[in-house]
């Protein structure tokens, strides 16, 4: 009937069955090299079993749709040690993720040149270029997250296609001055090196007391 919602894999439509009952129908292209369409099927039926919402729809009941200044550091800050689990134990290898840490505990060599994997909006600069992304580059997308919840949008939130690493100086219009302080936390962080977690904890602590923000309750709690 119509499309709902295209993403860089696939499109998903709203459709009628016979019984005339609405539905929502993902599609993918049929010579597409990842196949994800059935791993997804699985997932989600997994996922049937379990209520939640996402940002996205939390954000859209909340004023200007974004998080208070409280909300969003302190879902960051859950993101980022989602984030940091994952790097020290395993990485899950499904969809478009990729093991960066061989049988013998060591980590894999970057690729001289990988293809572009993810969504352009959150995309770190390293997927742009098409270089070997490491564990930083997870974090610099995390912080792409952080501006969206905390100010509503992204200034390239309309991007449909690669944006070749340009760095938006607005990015962090809007934002306490901490956020910009994790980039250069980021930028000195070499191909191997494990992120620093302590420093940017420390940062988003700060960013709660000189914004003076309630981390709780969470917006939706109230």
């Amino acid at each position: 009937m119509k499309k709902l919602g295209e993403g860089a894999f696939g499109a998903v439509y709203l459709v009628k069955n016979k019984e005339g009952e609405e539905n929502a129908l993902k599609v993918e292209a049929e010579n597409d090299p990842l196949g994800l369409l059935k791993m997804e099927v699985y997932v989600l039926m997994e996922l049937k079993k379990t209520k939640f919402q996402g940002d996205q729809e939390l954000r859209n009941e909340a004023p200007m749709k974004k998080f208070s200044m409280g909300t969003a550091i302190s879902v960051a800050k859950q993101c980022l040690e989602a984030l940091e689990d994952l790097h020290n134990v395993y990485m899950l290898d499904f969809g478009m993720a990729r093991k960066f840490v061989k049988e013998d505990g060591t980590l894999r060599n970057p690729r001289a040149r990988a293809g572009f994997r993810g969504t352009v909006k959150y995309a770190p600069l390293a997927c742009h270029v098409h270089r070997e992304q490491c564990r930083k580059d997870d974090i610099e997308s995390w912080m792409y997250m952080l501006v969206e919840i905390t100010c509503g949008r992204l200034p390239w939130r309309n991007l449909t296609k690669d944006c070749k690493g340009e760095r938006y100086r607005c990015l962090f219009g809007g934002c306490p001055r901490e956020y910009l302080e994790i980039f250069p936390i980021l930028d000195k962080g070499k191909f191997f090196d494990a992120p620093d977690y302590p420093a940017i904890y420390k940062l988003l602590e700060s960013a709660l007391q000189s914004t003076r923000a309630q981390e709780f309750p969470y917006d939706w709690e109230m």
